[in-house]
């Protein structure tokens, strides 16, 4: 496999391998013959932490909308929506991520995957564009990062 390419988030590296493309909502896309696999990206996992559940809104077989919810995720640092990052047929839901979520901590680009989805999409960044996009939103996030912080030591 290629060399990942590296956002530093702080003094925390996220790798973002080069063998998949990503979304501006930070997951990661895996070409696949009828469509994607999808995961959170490590960008994704840092800002949320370790996580503690997984629960889908949907099942296989549903036609989404790009942007639909999809279910949720808790974690130790917050709990936040999913969202379809692309419109077609969900084919799969990863069976072994709810059961066991820590997989998106531990093997977040392999075992860890979330979904599979059917059809195509143009919305997608090669490595290189989502590391721009990183590199624009991060002063953002800190901020945001921030604020949660401080609001929580008053």
């Amino acid at each position: 496999m290629a060399k990942p390419l590296i956002f530093m988030m702080g003094r925390s590296p996220a790798f973002l391998p080069t063998d998949r493309q990503y979304t501006k909502t930070h997951m990661w896309a895996m070409p696949t013959e009828d469509g994607f696999r999808f995961g959170l990206s490590a960008y994704a996992v840092r800002l949320l932490g370790d996580m503690r559940h997984v629960q889908w809104s949907v099942r296989q077989g549903d036609r989404l909308a790009r942007r639909q919810k999809i279910g949720y995720i808790e974690a130790s640092k917050a709990t936040t929506d999913l969202f379809a990052p692309m419109a077609g047929k969900l084919t799969q839901l990863n069976p072994a991520v709810p059961s066991d979520p820590t997989l998106l901590n531990s093997d977040l680009y392999e075992t860890g995957w979330l979904l599979h989805i059917a059809g195509q999409t143009t919305e997608l960044l090669f490595p290189e564009q989502y590391l721009t996009h990183l590199e624009a939103t991060w002063p953002l996030a800190q901020r945001m990062l921030k604020g949660q912080v401080g609001g929580q030591q008053q």
